[in-house]
This record gives C-alpha cells, structure tokens and sequence, in this order.
C-alpha cells in the first residue's frame, strides 16, 4: 500500500515539474529569450540588476531602464560627466566606436532637448503637407545605445502625418546585441519599419540604395546612425520639398560630443564647402548669399555641398538623377558626388535653419575597410573627380598624387549619366554656384613653386592663415607644397594665399588674396 502511494505521489511530482517545465518553455519562447540573450540585455546598461526570476520579460525590462523619462544622465543636452573610478573603462571601450560609449549607455532613449528652433523658425505655421517620408538608417556595428536613441528620437519628435515609416540596413553588423536583440526591440515601437539585413558589408551608399528601393514615402529622408531629432525638425524639410521636388534639403547638423554626449548647437549661417584634397569643409556663408537670404534668417541657404549624412530628397527624384555611385565603395566622398551632380544636373541645395539633428562627430573612423581606409576614399573621390569635376580634376590629383593608383572601376554608365541629364559644367558651377571656392574658375598653372638648382619647394608648413611658408626639399608628394597661379592673379595653396612683406624681403601666407605681376619670360 505504502509503495503505491509513493509510485503516485512520484508519478504526481514528476508531472507537475513537466507542466512547468513547458509552461515555462512557452512563455520564454513567446517573448524570444534565452538566459544568454538575458545577460546581454543586462550588459546593454548600467541601470539594469539582472533578475529575470518570476517570468520578467528581459526586453522589457530593458526597454523600461533605457527608455526612463526621469531626470537622468544627459538631460535637456546636458554632458555627462563619468566618475574617475570608470574611466579605465572608458579608454577601454571608446575604440569600439570612437566615441564614449560608457557616456552613451547612461543616458535615456527619451533624452530630453531644448527646442533649439529660433523663435522666428518656431513662428513659422506650415500649411498641410501632403508629403510623407521614409527614414532611412544604415548602421555596421553602431552602438546599441546610440542606434536606438537615433529610432527612439525619430518616433518622438516626428509627426505621424509626416512619418511613413523607418528603415534599418543592416550593413553586415557582428555584434551580439545587434542580431540577437533588434528584431525583438523593433516589434515594440509604435511606427511603421522594416529590419533590411544584408549578406556582407557592403558600405553606406550600396546601403542607402537598398532601404531606398523598398521604401513607401514619397520623401527619402537619410540619416546617419547616431544622430538626435530636435522637435519641429521634419516640416522644414519636407515644405521645401513640396514647393519643388528638385530641391535636396539638409537640417542644421549640431554637434553632439564624442566624449561628453553634450548636445552643442551650431551657426545657422553656414554652408558646406570642400578643399582640393576632396574634403568636406564647412565654412561661414559668403556674403553673396546672406544678401541673397536678406534679413529673413528663416531662409534656407544655398549650400554649395552637404555633408550627405543627413538630408531629405524626393524619392522619385533621387533616383531620376542616378542615386548614389554603386560603383563607389562602404564609405567617403558620396556626399561631394551627390552634391556636384545635383547642382550641375538642374537641382539645389539647401541647409533649413529651421530643422535641427544632433550627429556624434567622431575624429575618426573605428572601421577598417578592405584594402585600407584610404584606398577607398582615394577610389571614391577619383570617381567624383573623374565624372564630374572635368579639367579641376587636376587639383585633386596635384594635391593627392597617390589616388591616382587608386581603384577607379568602370565609370561609364556615370559618365552616361552626366550625358542623358544633360547636366552642366564643373567651370559653370564654380562661376555661379560656388564663386567662393578655393580653387579657382580661371587659372593659369598649378604645381611647385621650385628652386631647380638646390631642389626646395615653397611649403606653407602646414601652417594656418598668419604664418609663413618655408622652402623644403621636394617630396614631390602634392600636399603643402602645391599652389596655384590664379586667374584673378593670386597664388593660392588651397585656403591659403600668398602675400608678400611690404617691410621686408620675406613671404607670408594669409586668408586674404594678393595679385602678383610678374614680367614675361623672353
């Protein structure tokens, strides 16, 4: 007797612990977590003591700590400030993404910011748009924290009259968090998205081209991965958009610290340049467009260029007028293709002063790429050069000898491009685009200013606006040592002009412009 009620009560044991063994089964698989997806979740944040005892959903919990609209880390833009004890940590981890990724972690998704607008910009009353956007956000082993604050401050400070949907490309990314969680954390926001996942790396501009193909919005609205929305930021974009398709606007790009995560904002009265190394320079608009814009500083300005990691265009337009450049690889000199073929083709450009996006600034990038970093944007910028730059190509490669063993590809459907849209000269767009630029619409030579018996070359040293160059052996290499001879007679080292001492037999180099006159050789 004694034996049968023990087989039972064995028999009942052994059944209860199986019905919560599969109770237990199903609400873990229902949510989507294993104990090692948990402790990721827990690695994600500071704020997080792992206790996912009694059924607690891991993402929940996670999204409860990040997502935390009390005072906190990083409010209102604030920096954030971290104890000495974790600064071992900090130098540690900084190199993941070349920015502080401890600082990062301790501030909310719902980071509060100040309305940043000017008042004249927040007096502004948008008539009904009847545009939609879709965002479109490329990361390769972004941060966590960053990433989702970048989605989390498109869903709280974008209109959903104005908010297609948000588009994540997914260039290849390795990191745990980024496979394991993302997909689960997606299924919780209240708008509209797709998750795209791509093979292998890829880079930002083959990227862009995938999220825009698929995208629904009448608007593509590009941005980079570790940016913050400020409120009022989509209208001004998608208002100049509906007045004409062919206009390609930009927000005021502020600064957030790559150390502190404070939220600086920047001068609304700049606009994109480049240098004759093929670099992206901003610089104080010219006073032929502040007087364009007259006394309304709600009026956008004509940028030249656009830094290309932010920006709105019509969707049917970006691809009318060729995309991105495939042929270009992961990352650099996009944004300077875009920006000639869009002014050179028959559209403008345009900085709003009244939207503005937050973007991590870092110093450099914590991505090697395939063949070395400067292989590939050496390639890029060839291609712009070679596509649509003409006879100034030349500056490039007297300042970048190098590139010319960079990777070219095949060019010519770009070239075929060009063609078919009928688009307009590089001398034409520096006469009546960008009059401003440092090289110049006319000139008469570029090269070294050379010493042939004892082989030294005038070099500015490096040196900024106030100093003075110097003569060095020639290294043949471009850089400090190649200065132009100008149509408007001036002698040029890209920002730089050479001035001659009106007290003494020595050179100068300055911002402002000198003519020089020299006698002809007979």
């Amino acid at each position: 007797m004694r034996r049968k009620e023990y087989c039972r009560f064995a028999l009942f044991v052994i059944c209860a612990w199986i019905v919560i063994y599969f109770v237990y089964a199903m609400f873990f698989a229902d949510i989507g977590y294993s104990e090692s997806q948990k402790v990721l979740i827990s690695r994600l944040h500071p704020r997080i003591n792992a206790n996912f005892s009694n059924g607690d959903s891991a993402l929940q919990t996670l999204l409860a700590a990040m997502k935390s609209k009390s005072p906190g880390a990083g409010e209102m833009g604030s920096p954030v400030i971290i104890q000495s004890s974790l600064q071992s940590e900090v130098k540690a981890r900084f190199k993941e993404n070349q920015f502080n990724v401890v600082a990062s972690e301790r501030i909310s998704l719902n980071r509060t910011l100040p309305d940043y607008r000017s008042s004249a910009c927040r007096s502004i009353k948008y008539e009904k748009i009847s545009l939609k956007t879709s965002v479109v956000i490329v990361f390769h082993n972004e941060a966590w924290s960053t990433l989702m604050r970048t989605v989390q401050s498109v869903i709280n400070r974008s209109s959903v009259d104005y908010l297609e949907e948000i588009i994540l490309v997914d260039d290849a990314s390795e990191k745990d968090e980024l496979i394991a969680l993302l997909e689960s954390f997606l299924k919780t926001i209240p708008v509209a998205h797709t998750l795209i996942r791509l093979p292998q790396r890829s880079g930002l501009i083959v990227g862009r081209v995938r999220g825009a193909e698929i995208a629904k919005g009448d608007v593509l609205t590009f941005l980079d991965a570790h940016v913050e929305v400020t409120d009022g930021w989509l209208e001004p974009l998608l208002s100049r958009i509906s007045e004409d398709r062919t206009r390609v606007v930009a927000p005021v790009i502020d600064v957030i610290s790559d150390d502190t995560f404070q939220y600086v904002t920047a001068a609304e009265s700049t606009w994109g340049g480049f240098s004759w190394t093929m670099n992206f320079r901003w610089y104080q608009a010219s006073a032929r467009e502040q007087k364009r814009r007259g006394k309304n500083k709600t009026t956008p300005i004509r940028t030249p260029t656009i830094a290309g990691g932010l920006f709105s265009i019509d969707r049917k337009y970006f691809f009318d007028i060729g995309a991105y450049d495939e042929g270009m690889r992961i990352w650099g000199g996009e944004n300077l293709e875009i920006s000639f073929r869009v002014w050179m083709c028959g559209g403008t450009l345009e900085i709003n002063p009244c939207s503005h996006v937050g973007h991590v600034f870092r110093k450099q990038t914590p991505y090697t790429f395939e063949g070395g970093t400067s292989n590939v944007i050496y390639g890029n910028a060839r291609r712009t050069a070679e596509v649509w730059m003409d006879e100034y190509k030349e500056f490039y490669y007297k300042m970048t000898p190098s590139a010319m063993f960079a990777p070219l590809g095949n060019i010519s459907d770009r070239i075929a491009l060009r063609k078919r849209l009928g688009c307009k000269s590089f001398k034409w767009y520096l006469k009546n685009i960008y009059p401003e630029s440092n090289i110049p619409p006319t000139y008469y030579s570029i090269g070294y200013i050379k010493n042939e018996k004892n082989d030294l070359c005038l070099d500015t040293m490096g040196r900024k606006a106030s100093g003075s160059p110097a003569l060095l052996t020639c290294h043949n290499s471009g850089g400090n040592q190649v200065w132009s001879y100008t149509g408007t007679l001036n002698i040029r080292a890209d920002e730089l002009c050479l001035q001659a001492s009106r007290k003494a037999d020595n050179l100068s180099i300055s911002s402002s412009a000198e003519s020089f006159l020299f006698d002809p050789i007979e």
